[in-house]
């Protein structure tokens, strides 16, 4: 939840899509129309100077109407209670926090939970996410407690079928937040110390997923669950476009199809790099630009850490983790240090 609407750049603003009024607004109608009143007289034309106002005043207009729309459908992703009847005539119930919708149906973050209701059409792909966790592997009991973790795990909360969807439900702590969240509840824009450990946590994952020989193919902040007391990263969502390194790729989401590499996705292979260049997409994203263009201009961003994150990938994600942590982290804030983040379930899901 953005807790700061006054704050908000014209670029933060435009940058939410109209679809997506959620990632504004919060609450029932009341506390919409609130926020709506608030940001209407902030980018009101004849109130601002702002070369965007006009466009801004627009924007967040249409987003209210979107916003009203589905509150009154009763398709708004404020908490509730969630219920499926599964064909096999067991009857199921989620109390969520947030719901989001994602390319392939919706997502439910609840307290200790993350549920995932997949359209029936993409059973293929169902299968291909539990085939991939079930069979992650680890090379000892070292590993698998310093990395099992930050994964889903198996088998699963629950999974189960309904008469138009598959259900699958991860168990998830407690103190996991959305990372799509977090950076809405921070106006689109998070500061460099937190975007340099969450990047650190996913490229150390990265060079799990070249030991264990597979590549996710969907990071992103819809994907990503950050612990802020642990600064660590568990990866939740995505999983139904994870693959063999090196075989064909299924499929892939719209965001992929952007950052990923172009000759990867000619050939649909798939391959580390895909992974390590949605990881610079994330860092450039918390940073408030995913484009990149506008960071090499603003100095509010360390020099080392942006230029870093605007160049491409190579192929080998442990000398990618070696790199940033060791000249990268070092040339943007000296000596390591330990960056609170003093951020919880009720700060985000009020």
């Amino acid at each position: 939840m953005i807790t700061d609407l006054a704050s908000l750049s014209a670029a933060a603003l435009l940058a939410i899509p109209e679809d997506q009024p959620e990632r504004l607004f919060q609450g029932g109608i009341e506390d919409v129309k609130k926020a709506y009143r608030l940001l209407a007289m902030r980018w009101h034309p004849d109130r601002s100077a702002d070369a965007d106002a006009l466009a801004v005043f627009q924007h967040i207009g249409r987003m209210f109407d979107q916003a009203a729309e589905r509150i009154a459908l009763g398709d708004w992703p404020c908490g509730g209670t969630l219920r499926f009847a599964a064909i096999d005539g067991k009857a199921w119930e989620i109390n969520y926090l947030r719901r989001h919708r994602f390319e392939l149906g919706g997502m439910y973050v609840a307290a200790s939970v993350v549920a995932f209701e997949v359209d029936a059409a993409h059973a293929d792909l169902v299968g291909r996410a539990e085939r991939t966790i079930r069979d992650l592997r680890y090379a000892d009991a070292g590993m698998r407690e310093q990395i099992a973790r930050h994964l889903p795990a198996f088998p699963f909360a629950g999974a189960f079928q309904t008469g138009t969807a598959y259900v699958v439900v991860m168990r998830k702590a407690p103190e996991l937040l959305l990372l799509r969240d977090v950076l809405d509840h921070f106006g689109g824009r998070m500061d460099p110390r937190h975007v340099a450990w969450v990047v650190s946590a996913l490229l150390n994952l990265c060079c799990y997923f070249q030991y264990a020989g597979i590549t996710h193919n969907a990071l992103s902040p819809d994907t990503c669950f950050i612990s802020p007391v642990e600064h660590s990263v568990a990866v939740l969502g995505g999983w139904w476009y994870a693959a063999r390194n090196g075989e064909r790729m299924a499929a892939a989401p719209a965001r992929t199809l952007e950052w990923a590499p172009h000759d990867l996705l000619d050939m649909r292979q798939a391959d580390i790099r895909t992974d390590l260049e949605l990881v610079r997409a994330i860092g450039r994203e918390l940073l408030g630009d995913i484009s990149g263009m506008r960071l090499a201009r603003e100095s509010g961003a360390r020099a080392a850490m942006t230029d870093w994150l605007r160049l491409p990938a190579s192929n080998d994600p442990i000398e990618e983790y070696r790199t940033w942590r060791t000249q990268v982290l070092h040339d943007s804030f000296g000596a390591r240090r330990f960056a609170e983040l003093p951020l919880t379930q009720s700060d985000i899901y009020q």
